[in-house]
């Protein structure tokens, strides 16, 4: 609707709310000739393409232009919009032109779709074993071991987790990073792309970006029980925690690396998640192989197996897992969940090893917690991992790293509704949130073209809707040999300077880093669970006084750091909101405006902020050493050891008669006998069958139904046999007067001809 129109409706309201466009003569009068090549002049000046902004207003200043009333409230919304009042037009950005900080820019999702590269690794990927295909297509979760009745209904074989000693990780494919990855900067030259990355290096930052957009949106967990229903629902401390990635420069394109300056080891929930990747796709004969007893057989090192494609300036890479041509787009990812009380407390976990998980519902030892906490620690990027490799969804495997509980397949429309309200939505979003993040890493590389660069993204220590960026030269080996000074122990941990101050008794090693501490009931909502004040606020993170960042983290200051604010605002059908979006079906258009500013404060400013930044950083991997004090140790952390060492005994193997489910596991159809008649090793195939218990027929094929077997043309009589032969499963006929086991006649699959009878 034009301004004209709107004027004509909403008289005097709609004229005070666009005073800043124009005044209200000239909008009752039609333009002049001046004014028009005056207009003219500055739409040319505004390169590129200026697109005419729709009105910006909150809520409440909507309704005082249709009611006329008076009211002057002032919210957060409404001073929101009086600043948006103040931007430039929104204007289409040309990446042939370069960003120009202070001012908005649109993005348009639609713009820009993905493409495959390369051929596909698809039918070289493996299959699930041990009978857990059924899992991908009955919802809800699969009990390894029926809790009630103790029947497993899958294999045992995969009840006990081979430990990481017992395992040669030497025999598997090392994991190649971006940077390194030749195939993927060949594909990147070859088309012209300026960026190269991984789900694993990318999906972090991709989280922090969508924060932005979706101005805080969280997840929906109306499905839980009531058992969550004072839970908090937003992203967990550790989606929020800054985000740091590292471009590799190489031959004209940047790779995309995940930092790894304070996570240096890998956890035992990454050690372990590869070894159970290789179990869960894979025979028991063939995973015995890469034990460390047994590794010396495996001679050649599978390839990996990758899906490429192309969006905007990047390729991206995405290893698949596994597949099954059944389901929509084929493949999926495997994920391999450790349990609560492994993942707060993973330095130790071999204390916590014997938390189980023996419920369905509830708050702890449940299902349901698992993936209450999955929602809020790893949906988001689990979701955005899916869409780089055009993925059906994700198997998901629950464990304590001593045994299996369960396994769970969750389709990606699934995590569609869980954090976006629907596919429409998640679509839009994570193509937005890509080409946000190209447009910025270009703009980034300009500053230090030809040059190693760390980007750290950080959402969570300011508003909503705006999030800052920090830039720094790389220095590899200066950084190395000043982590060699890092304290051995933590920065939490350790020991006070002399010329400082000792830190406070309340201040451990426990409450310094962990989210769920709380002086409470652990168990109350806004405690332990609800994960207290420090999971409301990350930006209000203590740290300790004692410690002084400008003595402790490295950072380099050869040359400048850059700090630069991105902010945000979305358009839905031509409507300008500051709220999160949902959009209602396809057709609608979900635009999302940005604008890039550069920090006007000093270098030493600069700097003393990027240090703390990143010691927040440096202590978030810091969790209770093994020899923490009991009662230094947060609540939480008490209850989830004292479960676990109520229940170790749990993990122990099995003793005594182990039952199976067969009847869950898929049926076999065996082949029929040809024209020759039954070898040695058909009869050998037809005995295991016939010894094996009895499973529930597929196809139609009913034990009880009598089916003619016979040829065509074939007369349906049936003929008697001779009572010294034997029948068709080895066992012999019935002779006269004796009753026939009229089991194995039902049990049959298959039926010899007549003239085969008659032999």
């Amino acid at each position: 609707m034009s301004i004209r129109l709107l004027t004509h409706k909403y008289s005097a309201p709609w004229t005070r709310l666009c005073r800043r466009v124009t005044n209200s003569a000239s909008l009752r009068r039609p333009a002049t000739t001046e004014e028009s090549d005056s207009s003219n002049q500055v739409g040319l000046a505004e390169s590129p393409e200026v697109v005419e902004p729709s009105p910006v207003y909150s809520k409440d200043e909507a309704d005082t232009a249709q009611t006329g009333s008076k009211d002057t409230r002032k919210s957060r919304a409404g001073a929101r919009s009086e600043f948006v009042q103040e931007r430039e037009p929104v204007v289409i950005h040309d990446m042939t032109d370069p960003i120009q900080t202070s001012k908005w820019y649109r993005i348009i999702p639609e713009s820009v779709d993905f493409a495959q590269v390369g051929y596909s690794h698809i039918p070289r990927v493996p299959k699930l074993g041990h009978g857990l295909e059924r899992v991908l297509f009955s919802p809800g979760v699969h009990c390894l071991q029926d809790p009630h009745s103790g029947v497993y209904n899958f294999d045992p074989y995969i009840r006990d987790i081979t430990q990481p000693a017992d395992f040669d990780y030497d025999k598997l494919t090392p994991y190649i990073t971006s940077s390194k990855d030749k195939t993927l900067m060949g594909y990147a030259r070859r088309y012209k792309k300026q960026f190269v990355g991984s789900t694993s290096s990318m999906t972090h930052v991709l989280s922090h970006l969508y924060f932005v957009i979706s101005a805080g949106k969280n997840p929906d967990i109306s499905s839980m029980s009531m058992a969550f229903a004072d839970m908090p629902s937003r992203f967990t401390r550790g989606m929020r925690y800054p985000a740091s990635i590292a471009l590799r420069y190489q031959d004209g394109v940047y790779g995309i690396d995940a930092d790894k300056s304070f996570d240096v080891q890998d956890s035992i929930l990454s050690i372990l998640g590869k070894s159970l990747e290789k179990l869960l796709s894979s025979t028991p004969r063939e995973f015995d192989m890469y034990k460390k007893a047994n590794s010396w057989k495996v001679k050649d090192i599978p390839e990996e197996n990758y899906h490429y494609v192309e969006f905007d300036n990047f390729v991206l890479r995405s290893q698949l897992d596994c597949r099954d041509d059944r389901l929509p787009r084929k493949t999926f990812d495997l994920k391999t969940r450790g349990s609560l009380a492994v993942r707060m407390d993973l330095q130790n976990y071999e204390l916590s090893k014997g938390y189980q998980i023996v419920s369905m519902k509830g708050r702890l030892q449940s299902f349901e917690r698992e993936y209450y906490d999955m929602i809020r620690s790893a949906f988001l990027k689990y979701n955005f991992q899916t869409r780089i490799g055009n993925m059906d969804g994700i198997f998901v495997a629950y464990h304590n790293t001593a045994r299996m509980f369960g396994f769970q397949y969750i389709p990606r429309r699934e995590m569609d509704h869980v954090l976006f309200g629907n596919e429409y939505t998640g679509d839009k979003a994570f193509k937005a949130v890509l080409l946000l993040l190209s447009k910025l890493l270009r703009t980034i590389t300009d500053l230090y073209p030809v040059r190693d660069i760390r980007v750290t993204f950080d959402s969570a220590s300011s508003e909503r809707q705006q999030m800052d960026i920090w830039v720094e030269v790389l220095n590899d080996e200066a950084e190395a040999a000043a982590m060699l000074q890092y304290p051995e122990n933590g920065f939490v941990r350790a020991k006070p300077a002399a010329k400082k101050p000792a830190p406070p008794p309340a201040a451990s090693a426990s409450t310094a880093t962990d989210p769920f501490d709380s002086a409470a009931d652990p168990l109350a909502s806004n405690s332990v669970l609800g994960e207290g004040a420090a999971e409301e606020n990350l930006a209000d993170d203590p740290i300790d006084d004692y410690v002084d960042p400008a003595d402790e983290i490295y950072v380099n200051t050869e040359q400048p750091i850059f700090k630069y604010t991105v902010e945000t605002f979305s358009t839905l059908n031509n409507q300008d909101t500051d709220e999160s979006v949902t959009v209602k079906k396809k057709e609608d258009q979900w635009y999302v405006n940005w604008k890039l500013t550069k920090s006007r404060l000093s270098q030493d400013d600069i700097v003393s902020q990027y240090r703390r930044l990143r010691l927040r950083q440096a202590t978030y991997f810091e969790r209770a050493s093994p020899d923490t004090p009991d009662e230094e140790l947060s609540p939480m952390i008490k209850i989830l050891r004292r479960i676990s060492r109520q229940n170790l005994w749990r993990n122990k193997p099995p003793t005594g008669r182990v039952i199976v489910n067969r009847s869950r596991l898929p049926i076999h159809v065996t082949s029929r006998p040809s024209a020759a008649g039954t070898n040695s090793s058909d009869a050998a195939e037809s005995a295991s069958t016939q010894s094996a218990p009895k499973a529930t027929p597929i196809d139609g094929d009913h034990p009880g139904k009598r089916r003619n077997r016979s040829k065509p043309g074939m007369p349906k009589t049936k003929r008697p046999r001779d009572p010294t032969k034997k029948g068709v499963q080895g066992h012999k006929t019935a002779g006269p007067g004796q009753r026939r086991d009229s089991n194995i006649a039902k049990s049959a699959h298959t039926r010899l001809k007549p003239e085969q009878e008659d032999k």
